[in-house]
């Protein structure tokens, strides 16, 4: 090998006789003299040599004529790695110089490239020079620079030899990523070369075909579909030759293809869909293959499930099949040599396509194979089986919960009783059972919390720790549901048996165990204080572990610490002293460790130990604001992989993904989606830190702001919902720290009309921009939020109309977010998570309403909504709309009715026709919702309403039998108060109506509306018709001494109960007298506290 000492390498003087183009490269040193040993020095394992060659190849890189001679070495070199090195170099070089090559050597390029391909013998060099091929297509063939490369590639994907037909198969593959719209009218012909492809029985060819078919995908249009089902008769074949054959390769590389077609719109499976499933399930099932392949067979069932859901559940002896082989397949036995992290063993390859085929597909085909092989493997000796048994019904909680839940009397004790299993994994998926249960049926497992918890507990103490891991997993989703009542007699013994395993488990445990604390920790609420000076200490220990492998367990117990403070306050006498040390240990931790989860957390617990402090935690405004701008401000962790500047001295992929630039080469964008939750938790804390202490944030106020602003524009919605939420709570801040002066309308600071300024077109703006519903429902809630506190006329006109916009566009379903759908309307969705986005959203525009009447006040936004709300809202009411959202319609109604009175006449006959029909819904919360805007929609409009009366005291009437659930029974307790007390004297049957109404007080849930039914009550006995009622009155009085000791009921209600029986007593004291000396003591001296006061 010459010395490439020092070489500054020129090229020198070569004739390519194919191209006729002279090169003229003077160059110093002995490498100069032949570029061949400059490309045979890059393949040398001497580092030195070749840094040497790589500086010399850099130093022609640039230019043109590096392309002519590279390709005298394609054609030339008697080394096939030479050839192939030259070959992934040009690659490189032609997309970079071709523009500034003649037409004779760009000519001569193309034609040397083809007959090159057609003579290579050898294999690896023929596929880098189809790669140059594509690359050199990518710029010519939309020019129609390259007239002769379709006829050349058809050629060579029907030619006898298998190289050939092989690279021609290949070259498709390529040009249909790069340049696939110019070769649309070769489509049909192209469908046909891969049918015949994949009939060759050469491997390579096969490979060749199944390769080309996931880029054509996209060009397959309806005129192609029966060309295609051609084609997947080809591959059914082919499929089941390398079934006897043994050929995993090909198989997984079929099943992959397969995946991409069934994302494809197109009908393009219909035909054989039948024989691809079982096929499929033929290589899931086979004990015989790699782990890896058996998983890859299972894909298309997960993507057909998400894609396909009706055409899958056509085919239902198939299902059926389906479910029983998976159920098989969870009795498999874990592999000896089993990699974790490496793969995924037959047993979780089943799990994981039985939990997809119970999201995705409705549960009457998936649920009753699952339940009757989950009761008879759970008897099983054979403890795979038992595993098998709970570990099936664990995957059905979430999509098939409403079948579980029916059954749960007989599913619980099942797992309930495994958790005691002679076998350590049966007892720890008995334990991922329970915790599966705990977090898809609530609340109906939470009611066999006795049964639970003593089981959970023996668990804690399992001597092995996956068990133990598995049963804090439980513990934590069981408890965080769990009322603080239901916990409390548990309390000692939790704590008891975590604070142990804090102690002795390993970290994986020990994450487990600490989360389970902050679940107890947020259930238990008040209840949790005893145990704070046993728990605190401990949570430090972890906030100062130095070890990486406890780097989860830091963040766990930087959140218990978090919700443990907010949860108890900073004045708690136990917790106070602790918070300066904590914050002291999570800012060194914050400082210490490079971990986006630690700072995500700590994030969170600073916002909350603010929210504990309030003014107080200004002291620590100067640490924690500008880590969290640092947060909000840092590079995604975005990395581009692949590099144009690199040689590479391997084959590359044909049909690799390239980017556009002239530079060529592949290359990825990777986010870290933990920077991502950073800046989310960041944002939020932003605003908790200036509503804690509003005053002292104010130096930070204005970088806040620019902060926020770019936050709410940031990629992903929850960083983006978080920045809407903390716009608000700045404004706010600035608002209490520069208060207005006193009166109405309110004249905003200049502090704060500057932020509003900036603030509330964000808010705005976002209703016709933004695509994610979750985000605009955060911005809506926060300008409601704005609209209430800042007062009356506090918010400009333009933008007090740019919220009403917003309103009404959510109302008409007209939102931006709102726009987006799929174009396969076959395509499974989460449709709980669709219907949950779909209510917050108009949760968050029902609320704009009455915070719109509070700012333009009640005749200003009256003309308003009749003008914009009141048609899209009764369109909301209608029967066709789903319940969830009718019940947050007809509460938006209620609110508009309360803060607008009589002035919304002109919609109360609508509005009161459809609360009619919703009081006799199945829904609860419809019922309490409509009976709420009933009452006050009389209350407001009696006139109007009166012709309603008598049809809605009816309707009321149901709802006060005893299975009525509890909150709307309550509504319609205050529906007929406001009834009562609105219509003239005599146009009720009191008779009829009393004993109703008397028989459902006190109020047990929303003892808000005790209010107008003892206002109705009070005036009935203060008015004439006191002789009518006067068989009620001990019952009435009765009532009030029982209203009069509710802490929660409203003290309006209370004191008007107390005076009335006052006056009642002043003027009857000879009736009244001994019904007062029948109350309690209790309630006689509560009724005369009222009445000082």
């Amino acid at each position: 090998m010459p010395s490439c000492q020092s070489a500054s390498c020129h090229l020198t003087s070569v004739r390519t006789a194919r191209l006729g183009l002279a090169i003229q490269c003077q160059g110093r040193g002995a490498m100069a003299a032949d570029f061949e040993a400059v490309l045979t020095a890059l393949l040398s394992t001497d580092n030195q040599i070749r840094k040497q060659a790589e500086e010399a190849v850099q130093n022609v890189a640039n230019r043109p004529e590096v392309v002519a001679e590279t390709l005298h070495h394609v054609q030339h070199a008697a080394n096939p790695e030479v050839r192939h090195l030259a070959a992934v170099l040009l690659r490189k070089w032609v997309p970079r110089h071709w523009t500034k090559l003649s037409p004779e050597v760009k000519s001569g390029a193309q034609q040397v490239l083809l007959e090159r391909i057609a003579h290579e013998p050898v294999h690896s060099v023929r596929r880098a020079l189809a790669n140059v091929v594509a690359a050199t297509a990518r710029g010519t063939v939309p020019e129609g620079q390259w007239p002769g490369l379709m006829d050349f590639l058809h050629q060579c994907s029907t030619a006898d030899s298998a190289e050939h037909r092989e690279v021609g198969l290949l070259l498709f593959a390529a040009l249909f990523e790069t340049i696939g719209e110019h070769l649309q009218p070769h489509v049909p012909a192209i469908l046909q070369a891969l049918a015949a492809g994949a009939r060759h029985p050469s491997a390579l060819v096969q490979t060749a075909a199944l390769s080309a078919i996931e880029p054509l995908l996209p060009f397959i249009t309806d005129a192609h579909v029966p060309a295609f089902h051609s084609l997947l008769g080809a591959l059914l074949p082919c499929a089941h030759a390398a079934l006897a054959a043994g050929d995993e390769e090909l198989l997984v590389q079929l099943c992959q293809v397969l995946v991409e077609v069934a994302e494809c719109p197109a009908p393009l499976l219909q035909p054989c869909l039948q024989q691809v499933l079982e096929m499929c399930m033929i290589v899931a099932t086979n004990k015989q293959f790699e782990p890896d392949t058996r998983e890859r067979a299972l894909h298309l069932l997960h993507w057909m499930a998400k894609y396909k859901p009706k055409q899958l559940t056509r085919l239902k002896p198939l299902m059926r099949a389906i479910v029983d082989a998976l159920c098989e397949m969870l009795c498999e036995p874990k592999p000896a040599d089993y990699d974790d992290a490496q793969e995924l063993p037959p047993q979780k390859a089943a799990a994981q396509a039985l939990d997809v085929l119970a999201i995705a597909v409705a549960s009457q085909h998936v649920f009753p194979a699952v339940w009757q092989f989950a009761q008879a493997a759970a008897a099983s000796p054979d403890h795979d089986r038992r595993h098998a048994a709970v570990l099936g019904l664990a995957v059905m909680a979430e999509g098939c919960s409403e079948p579980l839940r029916k059954r749960l009397q007989q599913a619980l004790p099942l797992v309930l009783s495994l958790l005691a299993d002679g076998s350590c994994e049966v007892r720890g998926a008995a334990a991922f059972a329970l915790g599966q249960f705990s977090e898809y049926l609530v609340p109906d497992v939470l009611q066999h919390y006795k049964d639970v918890m003593p089981a959970v507990f023996r668990l804690l103490r399992d001597a092995d720790q996956d068990v133990q891991e598995r049963a804090c997993y439980a513990l934590d989703a069981f408890c965080e549901n769990l009322d603080a009542a239901e916990i409390l007699p548990y309390m000692p013994q939790l704590i008891s048996e975590l604070l142990q395993v804090l102690q002795t488990g390993r970290p994986g445990v020990q994450e487990m165990a600490l989360s389970a604390v902050s679940s107890i920790a947020a259930a238990a609420e008040q209840a949790f204080q005893p145990y704070t000076a046993q728990v605190l200490p401990v949570l430090q220990h972890f906030m100062q572990h130095p070890g990486k492998e406890h780097l989860l367990c830091r963040c766990r117990a930087v959140e218990s610490a978090g919700i443990i403070v907010s949860t108890l306050g900073a004045k708690d006498p136990v917790i106070g002293p602790h918070i300066a040390p904590m914050m002291e240990a999570v800012l060194a931790g914050y400082a210490a460790a490079d971990s986006s989860e630690l700072r995500e957390y700590s994030h969170t617990m600073f916002g909350n130990v603010a929210r504990a402090l309030g003014e107080e935690f200004a002291p620590y405004l100067g640490h924690v604001v500008g880590l969290a701008f640092a947060s909000c401000r840092q590079e995604d962790g975005a990395e581009f992989v692949g590099d144009d500047s690199s040689d590479s001295d391997g084959d590359e992929e044909l049909g690799s993904d390239e980017s556009s630039d002239e530079e060529g080469g592949g290359r990825q964008f990777n986010v870290r989606t933990g920077v991502m939750d950073e800046k989310a938790s960041a944002t939020a804390a932003l605003g908790w830190y200036a509503e804690a202490c509003p005053r002292a944030f104010m130096p930070h106020a204005e970088e806040c702001l620019q902060v926020l602003t770019t936050m709410s524009q940031y990629w992903h919605e929850e960083a983006r919902a978080a920045a809407f939420d903390s716009l608000q709570k700045l404004t706010l801040a600035a608002h209490a720290a520069f208060p207005p002066a006193a009166g109405e309308p309110v004249v905003l600071s200049q502090q704060v009309q500057l932020v509003s300024e900036q603030v509330l077109p964000v808010l705005i703006s976002c209703v016709e921009e933004d695509s994610s519903k979750p985000a605009v429902g955060a911005a809506a809630a926060a300008l409601a939020q704005l609209l209430k506190r800042l007062g009356r006329g506090a918010v400009q006109p333009t933008f007090l109309e740019g919220a009403a916009n917003m309103a009404q566009l959510i109302l008409q379903n007209k939102a931006a977010c709102q726009e987006v759908e799929d174009d396969d309307e076959d395509d499974a969705v989460d449709d709980e998570d669709v219907a949950a986005e779909d209510e917050d959203l108009l949760g968050a525009a029902a609320d704009l309403l009455p915070a719109l009447a509070a700012s333009m006040g009640q005749g200003a936004y009256a003309a308003a909504f009749l003008s914009l709300h009141a048609e899209p809202l009764l369109a909301r009411l209608r029967p066709q709309q789903p319940a969830a959202l009718r019940a947050i319609a007809a509460g938006a109604a209620a609110e508009v009715a309360e803060a607008l009175g009589g002035r919304i006449a002109a919609v109360v006959e609508p509005l009161l026709t459809l609360m009619l029909r919703e009081l006799q819904t199945e829904d609860d919360i419809n019922r309490q919702n409509a009976a709420f805007c009933a009452g006050l929609l009389v209350e407001a409009n009696p006139e109007k309403a009166a012709q309603f009366v008598m049809p809605l005291l009816a309707a009321l009437h149901n709802m006060f039998r005893p299975e009525e659930a509890a909150g709307a029974r309550d509504n319609a307790v205050g529906a007929v108060g406001r009834i009562l007390s609105s219509l003239p004297q005599g146009s009720l049957p009191l008779e009829q109506v009393l004993p109703v109404l008397l028989g459902a007080l006190p109020l047990k849930e929303d003892l808000s509306e005790t209010t107008p039914a003892v206002g109705a009550l009070c005036k009935l006995l203060l008015s004439d018709q006191l002789q009518q009622i006067q068989q009620f009155v001990p019952r009435i009085v009765q009532v009030f001494g029982e209203v009069a000791v509710q802490p929660a009921a409203p003290t309006q209600a209370k004191v008007g109960a107390a005076q009335t029986l006052m006056t009642m007593q002043a003027k009857f004291h000879e009736q009244m007298a001994p019904l007062l000396a029948q109350l309690p003591q209790e309630q006689q001296a509560a009724l005369q506290m009222l009445v000082s006061s």
